[in-house]
């Protein structure tokens, strides 16, 4: 069967005719929709090739990755030029840190399509970048595929576990709550009630084009500024990003608002999936700055009940706070990270 190979650069490259059934068929969530890839790619510190193989003319796989290169800097946004000629590809999901940067339609589930990766992508890249490409850096690689990506100068590592709550098989927050520790259920309760109390609060999950982008960006900063425990600290929430994440169908933000003054307190935001959507973040005002306590807390209660009234199998919490996941009741799965020499 014939493969073809498309290579692209959502800055220059236009939507591919396929990409919505693509994405649809892949199960890719909102941040894999083409426009967001776009102003993802223009707003980026390196180009952000997407690859596509095609068997017989059909897609039968997608790979994201970042071009890292000796032109890449902390201080410096990606360039109109490939940028470098020495280097490697960071190969990881444009939005999210809980789920895999590729999609085979080939691949089982002994591997998870890691084997995909070094059979069918690395020889791509090779020919599009050639002998400048000298290694591979794979995150969000679940437990399945690491014995395939281990080997002899290869360093694989376990990074932080995502947590995951299963709804599957709940009639709402209370089959939730009864499944925690007596403490912690107390506790929630007691949250919960009085975040219905609060007469000047408004809570509600709302499709993401009914949000503020430029709110919810100046909110989202808030919780970016507490994490520089990585080499390089991630970039700001773009508001220009934001809008075209936002206007997507499959985007929901579950919004508190004071009622009054229509400030926004604390958000998150869901990259939405009929079975396993996404937390892609979440923030909230400092108490010192007119926020409320526990809103975190609150919000573990009302994606749950959102979840499994819609529906829907889990939610993918994210990284971060493992501990404090598995009190409320996430069951923490392991992630690998895997750097591999070419």
């Amino acid at each position: 069967m014939s493969v073809d190979v498309e290579v692209l650069d959502p800055r220059f490259d236009p939507e591919p005719a396929y990409w919505s059934a693509l994405r649809e068929r892949a199960g890719l969530r909102a941040d894999w929709a083409w426009e967001v890839l776009v102003t993802q790619a223009w707003c980026a510190r390196t180009p952000q090739p997407v690859v596509v193989l095609r068997d017989g003319g059909a897609p039968a796989a997608v790979v994201a990755a970042a071009w890292i290169s000796t032109h890449s800097r902390r201080h410096r946004f990606v360039s109109s030029t490939r940028g470098g000629r020495l280097g490697g590809l960071d190969v990881r999901s444009p939005g999210s840190s809980a789920v895999p940067g590729w999609w085979f339609a080939d691949a089982d589930g002994a591997d998870a399509g890691c084997g995909r990766l070094l059979t069918r992508y690395v020889p791509v890249m090779r020919r599009e970048l050639g002998a400048g490409l000298r290694g591979l850096l794979v995150r969000q690689v679940p437990e399945a595929g690491v014995a395939r990506l281990a080997g002899r100068f290869r360093l694989v590592r376990r990074t932080e576990d995502v947590g995951v709550i299963d709804t599957a098989g709940l009639a709402g927050t209370e089959d939730w709550l009864a499944g925690l520790g007596k403490k912690r259920r107390h506790n929630l309760r007691r949250i919960a009630e009085a975040v219905r109390a609060d007469p000047a609060l408004e809570v509600a999950m709302l499709p993401g084009a009914e949000v503020d982008p430029v709110r919810l960006a100046a909110l989202l900063r808030h919780n970016e500024r507490k994490h520089h425990d990585v080499p390089i600290v991630p970039l700001p929430q773009f508001t220009g990003y934001l809008t075209r994440l936002l206007r997507q169908p499959d985007v929901l933000v579950l919004r508190y608002q004071e009622r009054a003054t229509g400030r926004l307190v604390a958000a998150a935001l869901v990259l939405d999936h009929p079975n396993w959507p996404v937390v892609r973040a979440w923030s909230a005002l400092p108490v010192d700055d007119g926020g409320r306590a526990d809103l975190y807390f609150h919000f573990y209660g009302e994606t749950v009940r959102w979840a499994a009234e819609s529906g829907r199998h889990g939610v993918i919490m994210g990284k971060k706070l493992a501990h404090l996941k598995k009190s409320l009741g996430a069951r923490l799965v392991p992630q690998y990270a895997a750097a591999i020499p070419l």
